[in-house]
C-alpha cells in the first residue's frame, strides 16, 4: 500500500512521525521526485516517515481520471481509496501530514488534518500563472485559472505552512492567501550522494536531456541542436507527449538517441556518462535534474527561466542559455571553453549542491518540529 521508511527510535532521532499523501507519482516528475528523495533523508532522522502515493492507493485503477492538460495525456488524477488510507492514518498516528501538490489526495489530507487536529504542510511547487499561460487560453483559460486558484486558496487556508522552491513562488502563494510560506531547497537523492563521483573529463562530446517530453521543456531544441552539431552525441531520457516528434528526429539523426523513461539507477548512469546536461525549459519552478547533474560533478546548462537560478549559492555552478541564443549556440559557446574551465565549473557545482543538501535537511527538520509543537498538548 505505501512506501514506508520505519526506523529505530535512537536518541539522535526525532520522535516526529510524518505521513506524505501524494498526488504526484514518486520519481515520475519533479514534485514526485522531490518528496521521494526527501522521504529517504527524513527516514534517517525521524521515528517514522511514509508516503501514500496516489497510483498505488486509488480506486478505479482501470478507468483513470485524466488531468485536463492539453498535449500531455501521461498525467493522471487518481481518486483515493479512502478506507485503507484512513486505517493507515489511524495505525501510524502521524504528527504531521504533508500534501506535496494540488489534487484529490491533497484534499483528503486537508480533511484529515482538519478533523483529526493534525498539522498540514502543503507543497506549492508549480506556478499557476505560468501553467495557465502555457496550456490554456481564452475563456477556458480564465475558467481554469479561477478554479486552480480557488482550489489552492482552500489548501492555503488549512495549511499550517506552505513550502515553495523560490522567492517568486513565495510571493505568488502569499498573493493567493497563504499566511505562512517557507522557501525550501531541494535534497539530493541518496544514491547520488552514496555512489562515488567519477570526475568529469572536461570534454564536450556527450549531451543529455532528462525529463518529461513536453512543450514547456523545449526538448525539441535538443533535437535541433543534434542536427546542428553532428559531431556531438545527444541522448534524451524520458517520456511524454512529444515522444513521436522526437522519434522522427532520432530516425534520421545518427547522433541522437531516445532512451525512453529510465529508472533512477539507469538515469544516474546516464548522468555520469554525460559531459553536459541541458534543461532548456520555457518555465521550470526549480529543475531537479539540474541539481542532480551538479551533484555528480557534471556541467549543467539551463534556460534563464529555471527557478534554480534564484538560489544564489548555486548560480556559480550553472551555465545559462542567453537571451536570443539557441541550445546549439549555447553548447558551441561552452565548447570554446578549455577543458580545465569546464571541470572547474563542474567542481564548484558539486560543492555547492552538497552544501545545499545539508542546509535543506536542517530546514525541513526545523519546520516539521515547529508545526508539530503548535499542536502538541500543553
Amino acid at each position: 500500500m505505501t512506501e514506508t521508511a520505519s526506523i529505530d527510535t535512537a536518541a539522535t532521532r526525532s520522535s516526529c512521525r510524518v505521513m506524505i499523501l501524494s498526488d504526484a507519482i514518486p520519481n515520475r516528475n519533479g514534485v514526485g521526485t522531490y518528496y521521494h528523495d526527501l522521504m529517504e533523508h527524513l527516514a534517517e532522522k525521524l521515528e517514522h516517515v511514509e508516503m501514500i502515493p496516489a497510483r498505488a492507493n486509488c480506486i478505479f485503477k482501470k478507468s483513470r481520471v485524466w488531468i485536463p492538460m492539453p498535449g500531455d495525456h501521461s498525467q493522471h488524477m487518481y481518486i483515493p481509496n479512502l478506507l485503507p488510507i484512513l486505517k493507515q492514518v489511524k495505525k501510524e498516528r502521524p504528527d504531521v501530514i504533508i500534501a506535496p501538490t494540488l489534487g484529490p489526495f491533497a484534499l483528503l489530507a486537508r480533511l484529515l488534518c482538519r478533523f483529526k487536529g493534525i498539522p498540514l504542510v502543503f507543497g506549492y511547487h508549480t506556478s499557476l500563472n505560468k501553467l495557465v499561460q502555457l496550456y490554456w487560453q481564452g475563456k477556458f483559460g480564465d475558467l481554469t485559472s479561477w478554479y486552480l486558484k480557488r482550489a489552492s486558496r482552500v489548501m492555503f487556508r488549512q495549511a499550517d505552512v506552505v513550502v515553495v522552491n523560490t522567492e517568486v513562488m513565495r510571493e505568488e502563494a502569499m498573493a493567493l492567501g497563504a499566511s505562512d510560506v517557507t522557501v525550501m531547497g531541494t535534497t539530493i537523492a541518496m544514491p547520488l550522494l552514496r555512489k562515488p563521483v567519477i570526475p568529469a573529463a572536461g570534454g564536450l562530446k556527450r549531451v543529455l536531456f532528462a525529463g518529461r517530453l513536453a512543450q514547456e521543456k523545449r526538448v525539441v531544441e535538443l533535437a535541433r541542436a543534434a542536427e546542428a552539431l553532428p559531431d556531438i552525441s545527444f541522448r534524451i531520457a524520458g517520456d511524454g507527449p512529444l515522444r513521436r516528434e522526437l522519434e522522427g528526429y532520432a530516425e534520421r539523426l545518427p547522433n541522437l538517441v531516445l532512451t525512453g523513461w529510465l529508472e533512477r539507477t539507469a538515469l544516474l548512469d546516464e548522468i555520469d556518462a554525460a559531459d553536459l546536461v541541458v534543461l532548456p525549459s520555457e518555465y521550470e519552478s526549480f529543475g531537479s535534474i539540474a541539481l542532480e547533474a551538479m551533484a555528480r560533478g557534471r556541467l549543467m546548462l539551463v534556460s534563464n527561466q529555471c527557478g534554480i537560478l534564484h538560489w544564489a549559492e548555486l548560480a556559480p555552478g550553472l551555465c545559462v542559455i542567453e537571451d536570443g541564443e539557441s541550445v546549439a549556440e549555447a553548447i558551441e559557446r561552452l565548447g570554446r571553453l578549455t577543458d580545465g574551465k569546464r571541470r572547474e565549473i563542474a567542481r564548484v557545482a558539486m560543492e555547492r549542491t552538497r552544501g545545499m543538501n545539508a542546509h535543506t535537511m536542517q530546514g525541513w527538520l526545523e519546520l516539521l518540529e515547529r508545526v508539530r509543537r503548535t499542536y502538541a498538548p500543553n
